[in-house]
């Protein structure tokens, strides 16, 4: 065990180079084996956090129409919390619950700027989605006078392609954001660079994304199949207040899986942005 000095987010962090397609599952590989060192410890550390980051929503909830675009500050400031102690943890540092706090300590201004970036990106979005719908349904509007025999058809072939559009603007969205808040923290980026930067390294390893996209759908799936599985028989099969315990029970059990796939999430987040951007500890500062 190394010094439990506090640990800079002053490390080496590189350009983004291209993985193979089977690195999309080692990442999940690698954050499970992360968390199972001390599974109790970081779900712990995941329910602080998530505490933390509704305290501050709720807080901006009550400043009237902008309060969560002032939330959406905050996204980057939290989300580095857990990819921070996955770095301690990695160099042999003790899991310290004050460390999942980290982005309101240091570099916080830095990561407001990031969120910053993301909640112009969301609103620049939701403008052009609003222009967009705005000249499909006058699109409709004239094919309902002048061809009513073929509305049906416009209306609902606009519908698609608006669908697909938005699934693509909710991609490139993801892929900028993904890695955003980890280069602008470890890597010092400026806020729009650490977009453009998120986004490359997406975009080249997308044979690895897609296969890592398939595990965390394959889980996501799976462990709402079995959740929905146990109400369902609790439903069928107990009531009073049998049933009603059996409810808290199966309710705990699912608010610490969620918990747990939380915490392995955003370590596949750390495992991804090290092994993508070569992530090393500067061992000359941060002890």
């Amino acid at each position: 065990m190394v010094d439990e000095a506090s640990l800079e987010p002053v490390c080496r962090v590189g350009q983004a180079h291209r993985v193979s397609a089977g690195q999309g599952g080692v990442w999940w590989r690698e954050a499970i084996e992360l968390l199972s060192t001390d599974t109790e410890h970081w779900i712990l550390a995941t329910l602080i956090l998530l505490a933390c980051g509704l305290l501050v929503g709720l807080a901006c909830a009550f400043v009237p129409y902008i309060g969560d675009l002032l939330t959406g500050l905050f996204v980057p400031v939290f989300s580095v919390g857990l990819l921070y102690l996955a770095y301690r943890v990695t160099y042999g540092h003790a899991l310290v619950y004050r460390d999942v706090l980290i982005g309101l300590r240091q570099r916080t201004k830095a990561l407001l700027l990031a969120g910053a970036a993301q909640v112009a990106l969301q609103v620049i979005g939701s403008l052009a989605l609003l222009i967009v719908i705005g000249m499909s349904q006058s699109s409709v509007s004239m094919a309902d006078f002048r061809m009513p025999a073929e509305q049906v058809d416009i209306s609902g072939s606009l519908g698609v392609i608006l669908f697909l559009v938005m699934l693509l603007a909710m991609f490139f969205y993801v892929a900028a954001t993904w890695f955003q808040p980890a280069l602008v923290f470890f890597g010092e980026r400026g806020p729009v660079q650490a977009l453009k930067q998120s986004l490359h390294a997406v975009l080249i390893n997308w044979r690895a994304f897609t296969l890592y996209g398939l595990v965390s759908a394959g889980l996501s799936i799976v462990l709402v199949g079995v959740f929905a599985v146990l109400f369902s028989l609790i439903n069928l099969w107990l009531g009073g207040m049998l049933g009603v315990l059996a409810h808290i029970l199966v309710g705990i059990a699912a608010l610490a899986t969620s918990l747990f796939f939380i915490a392995l999430m955003s370590l596949t987040i750390y495992t991804s942005f090290r092994d993508i951007f070569g992530l090393e500890a500067d061992t000359g500062y941060v002890l």
